[in-house]
């Protein structure tokens, strides 16, 4: 086992229902805890709030009061940021920095300028995001500069960097805990339901699978589109619902906590995302043993779905909702198809478990962790006087 470390994660916010890379951070920091590293985890929300993922009891928790969830944080609010993990590195003495997405790692670089603390920034979006964002993608290359290492969560994403930012990039996948979906594997739905786990926002582009689902729907009378998560975006879906003529077929049921019996009561997954860095949603459905669909254009879908094998790839061109529909008919006509897909799924996910990430992560940290000079004081305590921890039950 290695040597415990003293570690100090950063990410914008744990109290907003559902977040791929919210439970990713969980899933790490959990894990490296387990492992018996000191880890204490800092977020922009205010205090008093109870996270969504459970939490390791034996981390502290530090809400920083910078933001409101859901929103983007004021400019006061990134100051307080910057100054807040300075103050916490001069007491905590981390090993290494941890910050979570570029609206973290941007303020938690520029507060971490100037000391010997290594820092890892942790990227979970594509360069999609950064189209029309040149601000933003400017400033998360500088923070990649000041940073010791930044992951990407896949080799597309890797590929997305121009070659000379690649020194320090590194390719880690996120984790899923497999067993949670394994019930499901065993389990043939009934029910023909496409699902659709995630947030809803502009990227993952339900209301085109809402067009794809009206474009088969007639077909298959005894079919239903159920579309789990919230978020921004949800006024707009809700309105393309009701204009839909099969309107009464599709579900909203919100963010829901055991997504496990969901994929198990599904036939089919849509991803329908115009981009993702990483498709966690394709992961627990493939370990549930459910095909997933998803777009070419994707590199979070086309890392993971293997046409054919356990999903298919669907054509954006020249229409989205018309490609979809396509591979969405594909698989609605073909019971048996669907059955040998989903059983294929699960071996081509076993590398993602939640054990063989946090060790890729431990040795990223590790080496962060070398690089760094100077005695370490053992008895430092995670205590921050403008930002105390807080009691927390989950």
């Amino acid at each position: 086992m290695a040597d415990p470390m003293r570690l100090l994660f950063v990410i914008k916010g744990l109290v907003v229902p559902g977040g791929g890379a919210e439970r990713v951070f969980v899933d790490i920091v959990n894990g490296l805890r387990a492992r018996e590293h000191q880890v204490t985890i800092a977020t922009f929300d205010e205090p008093g709030q109870d996270f969504f993922y459970g939490i390791h009891p034996g981390i502290p928790r530090l809400l920083m009061g910078a933001s409101r969830p859901g929103l983007p944080t004021p400019r006061a609010g990134l100051i307080r940021v910057a100054r807040s993990v300075r103050s916490l590195a001069r007491t905590l003495q981390p090993d290494a920095v941890v910050a979570f997405m570029h609206s973290t790692y941007v303020p938690v670089a520029f507060g971490l300028a100037g000391t010997s603390v290594p820092l890892i920034v942790s990227e979970h979006t594509s360069a999609a995001h950064f189209v029309g964002r040149p601000v933003q993608r400017t400033l998360a290359r500088w923070a990649q500069r000041m940073a010791f290492a930044k992951t990407v969560v896949s080799s597309q994403i890797f590929a997305e960097h121009p070659s000379p930012s690649r020194a320090n990039l590194h390719v880690i996948p996120n984790p899923v805990d497999l067993s949670a979906f394994a019930t499901a594997r065993t389990q043939t739905s009934s029910a023909n339901v496409i699902l659709c786990v995630g947030g809803l926002r502009p990227e993952k582009d339900q209301r085109t699978l809402i067009s794809a689902f009206d474009l088969v729907a007639h077909d298959f009378p005894d079919w239903r589109l159920r579309l789990v998560g919230d978020g921004s975006e949800r006024s707009a879906i809700e309105a393309r619902i009701a204009a839909s003529p099969f309107r009464a077929r599709i579900e909203l049921p919100g963010v829901l906590h055991d997504v496990a019996s969901e994929y198990a009561k599904a036939s089919i997954v849509a991803l329908p995302s115009r981009y993702e860095s990483f498709g966690m949603v394709a992961i627990e459905a493939m370990a549930s043993g459910r095909p997933v669909i998803g777009f070419s254009d994707c590199a979070g879908a086309v890392t993971l779905i293997q046409h054919g094998v356990n999903g298919l790839v669907a054509d954006p061109f020249p229409n989205r909702a018309n490609g979809l529909a396509a591979a969405l008919r594909t698989l609605m006509a073909a019971p048996e198809r669907r059955i040998e897909m989903g059983a294929r799924a699960p071996a081509t996910v076993d590398k993602y478990s939640i054990d063989a990430i946090v060790s890729q992560w431990e040795n990223l940290l590790l080496a962060a962790a070398a690089s760094r000079a100077g005695p370490k004081d053992a008895n430092v305590q995670p205590v921050e006087p403008a930002c105390e921890p807080r009691p927390h039950h989950d």
